[in-house]
């Protein structure tokens, strides 16, 4: 198995607070109390990258213009979080209140396109992005929304182990195929919000979860069609697109697929790719060879050179977490801590 040592002894040499702050944390399971952790969360909020997150809060408490998008209220939380900042801050702690006080909400865009149609066929919309939101930041697991959210993603599960191909669950229009009302079929929202939940985790609950994303995986390991949701004519009508869940993530890599993947000519699709093997739960995964394939390259310290330019820099708006990269090490430490975060609960 693989110790990364020589991985993270070099971020904590060379990375920005909030990587190192991550590091210690995460992999090395420092108390946040210790007082060189105090002195490194204080130096993230004064990260210039940290600061403009910041600066998009409302008097109120709210974070951008609307509850979800790339000025959305999910969006500055995450990026927050991902950060390093805690979530007991005061910053997050006065946003999650906006976003739980109905009078204060309903001063902003709390809703997003196609929201309250998802809301209404138990898909996922605007109730799923608050619960999502909750969980992140460590919310009573017995808060009425956040209760709710996850009994509905584990319903999600349950159905699934019901079907034998797409097509029970989807229906093929003349342009796109989509849920079948009422269908139920795990999207990302129902499997990151039981991934940063733990009161559901009963010996039968978590039987079902990995019974049913197999299931899911065999059905959808293959399947390169995009399943959209089609809003009620009480609704307007219409087509939106609910929040899939990427099963190829969870497909085995050999070295000649990731290569496609760092020189697709879409240069996002390593972050995403990326992103995706990260969050994965381990109820969910079904084997560990991409994480290996990634583990391999650092450890021969080949990985970094292997990323084309232009892959790079989208890498950085999905997954970047250094301020700047006018350093040389920066863009290193972004992806060598990205790789690491992937790999460590996987491998070590």
């Amino acid at each position: 198995m693989y110790n990364f040592q020589k991985q993270i002894d070099y971020l904590l040499e060379n990375a920005c607070a909030s990587i190192r702050y991550l590091v210690y944390r995460d992999m090395l399971h420092i108390p946040i109390d210790e007082p060189f952790m105090k002195e490194l969360q204080a130096e993230i909020l004064r990260q210039s990258n940290v600061q403009k997150h910041l600066e998009a809060q409302h008097p109120d408490g709210w974070f951008g213009q609307e509850l979800h998008g790339n000025e959305g209220m999910d969006h500055y939380i995450n990026g927050l979080l991902n950060m390093g900042v805690e979530p007991g801050n005061l910053h997050i702690q006065k946003a999650i209140t906006a976003l739980t006080t109905p009078e204060t909400a309903s001063q902003h865009k709390n809703w997003f396109r196609g929201g309250d149609a998802l809301d209404a066929e138990e898909r996922g919309g605007n109730r799923a992005i608050i619960a999502g939101l909750l969980s992140l930041v460590n919310a009573p697991e017995d808060t009425a929304i956040l209760c709710d959210e996850i009994s509905l993603s584990l319903e999600h599960l349950k159905e699934v182990l019901q079907y034998h191909s797409v097509d029970d669950f989807t229906l093929r229009g003349k342009n796109e195929r989509y849920y079948k009302p009422k269908a139920k079929f795990p999207g990302a929202n129902h499997i990151n919000l039981l991934a940063n939940t733990q009161g559901w985790r009963t010996g039968e609950n978590m039987q079902i979860a990995q019974s049913a994303t197999k299931h899911a995986y065999e059905l959808m390991k293959e399947f390169d069609e995009y399943i959209t949701f089609r809003k009620p004519f009480e609704f307007g009508g219409g087509f939106v697109g609910p929040f899939n869940y990427d099963w190829k993530a969870l497909n085995p890599i050999s070295e000649r697929q990731f290569q496609d993947i760092i020189e697709n000519p879409y240069h996002f699709q390593f972050g995403f790719w990326l992103r995706a093997i990260s969050t994965v739960p381990d109820w969910a995964r079904q084997n560990t060879a991409a994480y290996e394939l990634l583990a391999d390259k650092l450890d021969k310290d080949t990985l970094f050179d292997m990323i084309p330019d232009k892959t790079l820099k989208a890498f950085r708006q999905i997954m970047g977490r250094e301020p700047s990269w006018r350093r040389k090490a920066s863009p290193k430490c972004d992806v060598t801590f990205a790789v690491l975060e992937a790999c460590i609960p996987v491998l070590k």
